[in-house]
């Protein structure tokens, strides 16, 4: 059966929501373009088994490339789009689906009104927000992510990926056109850390093979080890 376009229906759903709560709460909205190019590492267009967060991490924890086997762990969901499209992710082929949009307020306390939240996780005001997408969270053979950021507020197109105030009351945007910091995967025509076995022309968003735990520090031992012997090299000459 054809799914029925239903951006609108929630784009309707998340105003209503935000003049039910804007005087208590802020509001936030998050999504890509519709029929926006997002892909995985082999340059298919994204499925129904992937999902999108929008969330942070423990304050302290900097997620890297060689520590992702502690992402998990240390990650706070603040809101998730998935298939079915009435959840915020359309995975249907161009020209009707490629796009997710989902919406959420922060409560009074700073935890967020998401039915996927955790209730107990408390927000901090000026903390940085990522964007996670991934077909799994399991670090396994055909696991493929994507996490990046709004790391340069300069010339953004709508509202920095920080945690706002819970009290002020406003609208916040959150756009995947903004995310211009990658830590796995690639944003906006930039590939970042990650394995791919192709390159899109142009892609907003692009998963990477996950690698597994330890690989990513073996690779970078490896390399420090090759560069130290190298360096050897060309000093042993002087020397003599």
């Amino acid at each position: 059966m054809k799914k029925t376009f239903s951006l609108p229906r929630l784009l309707c759903l998340a105003l209503v929501l935000a003049w039910t709560h804007g005087a208590e709460a802020s509001t936030v909205f998050w999504n890509s373009n519709f029929n926006d190019n997002l892909f995985d590492s082999s340059g298919n267009a994204l499925d129904a088994t992937y999902s999108f967060e929008v969330g942070t991490f423990t304050g302290g924890f900097t997620p890297t490339y060689q520590n992702v086997d502690q992402w998990q762990a240390n990650w706070h969901m603040l809101d998730r789009a998935y298939d079915p499209d009435a959840n915020g992710w359309n995975p249907e082929p161009i020209p009707i689906g490629q796009y997710f949009v989902a919406g959420f307020d922060f409560n009074p306390d700073g935890t967020s009104n998401s039915p996927d939240a955790n209730p107990a996780d408390v927000f901090t005001m000026g903390d940085t927000v990522y964007l996670w997408a991934y077909n799994s969270k399991s670090i396994v053979p055909g696991s493929e992510w994507a996490l990046v950021t709004d790391g340069s507020p300069v010339g953004d197109l709508a509202n920095d990926w920080i945690i706002p105030d819970p009290l002020d009351g406003n609208s916040y945007t959150w756009q995947l056109t903004d995310a211009n910091s990658t830590i796995i995967g690639g944003a906006n025509g930039v590939q970042g850390p990650g394995t791919y076995s192709t390159t899109p022309g142009v892609f907003s968003l692009q998963t990477a093979v996950v690698p597994e735990p330890g690989s990513a520090l073996l690779l970078l031992a490896a390399a420090a080890a090759h560069l130290t012997r190298r360096a050897r090299r060309m000093i042993r000459p002087s020397l003599l």
